[in-house]
């Protein structure tokens, strides 16, 4: 749950904001006409876009181009909560800051990615430590700081050793692509991601959604996930060193004894004596 947000607004748009979260906590965000800057001081977050399934570490941070995202938030420190910073870059507040010397990147090139991981760097740090003094000050924020603010993320941002990366994404930050209906599903066939969750990845309603993927792959998605996910399994009990709960996780359960009962429902056996059954071929 959030249990502390701090913000700044800009033209009566949140602009900059600080989230104290108590994990594990899961949420979505639909960003439809802004792209989204975040940044992990504390924990961990499990982030699905429609294509991609990313790990953001502590002092690590993510771009987001406008689309739909859900994350999971886990605490991976001593202390209680995970804290992360939002800057969220709204189209029309970039067209009035950049005006009449609008620069390349917000020209769409045809890059691909939804979300483009950015691992620790200092520089970033540096930025996100002048955030915290003035939430710690906030009398002396005024819009013009805010606006210094935001070209100073994008500047910082273009001085990453992701620079390439970030030049292509935020050229297309404000003309997304819909991702293909069977990429999305391929992208998190072994995520722990529902499938309402899926449904609004793929832009579609939840009925639309059930209709079309079994016109795509003729088995409703529960069932064609779920066997995906034990398929997947099984390969990885024979080839791999991974404990049962392991895989388990793996493959996209959150639950070892549901796991281990789907499996022997399919298999007739549980995973661990199928594993046996492998090795005792082999010997």
């Amino acid at each position: 749950m959030i249990i502390d947000r701090k913000h700044f607004d800009l033209n009566n748009k949140c602009v900059i904001e600080k989230l104290l979260i108590r994990a594990p906590f899961r949420y979505g965000e639909i960003f439809q006409n802004e792209a989204c800057f975040l940044f992990i001081k504390d924990g961990e977050s499990i982030l699905n876009s429609s294509t991609e399934k990313l790990t953001i570490h502590v002092s690590e941070s993510v771009l987001l181009k406008c689309g739909s995202y859900f994350a999971e938030l886990i605490q991976k420190s001593e202390h209680q909560n995970c804290e992360i910073f939002a800057i969220h870059l709204h189209k029309g507040i970039l067209k009035e800051l950049y005006k009449d010397e609008v620069p390349s990147f917000v020209k769409p090139t045809g890059e691909k990615y939804f979300a483009q991981k950015i691992e620790k760097q200092d520089i970033i740090i540096h930025f996100i430590e002048s955030l915290e003094f003035y939430f710690q000050n906030p009398t002396l924020v005024s819009d013009e700081l805010l606006k210094l603010k935001i070209k100073e993320l994008i500047l910082v941002l273009l001085q990453t050793n992701n620079y390439e990366n970030i030049i292509s994404l935020f050229s297309h930050l404000f003309t997304p692509r819909k991702a293909g209906f069977k990429e999305v599903i391929q992208a998190h066939l072994f995520s722990n991601i529902t499938i309402p969750e899926l449904a609004v990845l793929s832009g579609r309603s939840l009925s639309a959604f059930k209709r079309d993927f079994e016109s795509y792959f003729n088995d409703t998605p529960a069932n064609y996930i779920k066997e995906q996910k034990l398929l997947k399994a099984k390969s990885l009990l024979a080839s791999t060193d991974f404990s049962v709960s392991e895989i388990c996780y793996e493959v996209g359960f959150s639950d070892t004894s549901h796991f281990a009962k789907l499996f022997k429902l399919k298999y007739n056996l549980t995973p661990t004596e199928h594993r046996r059954s492998k090795v005792s071929k082999i010997i």
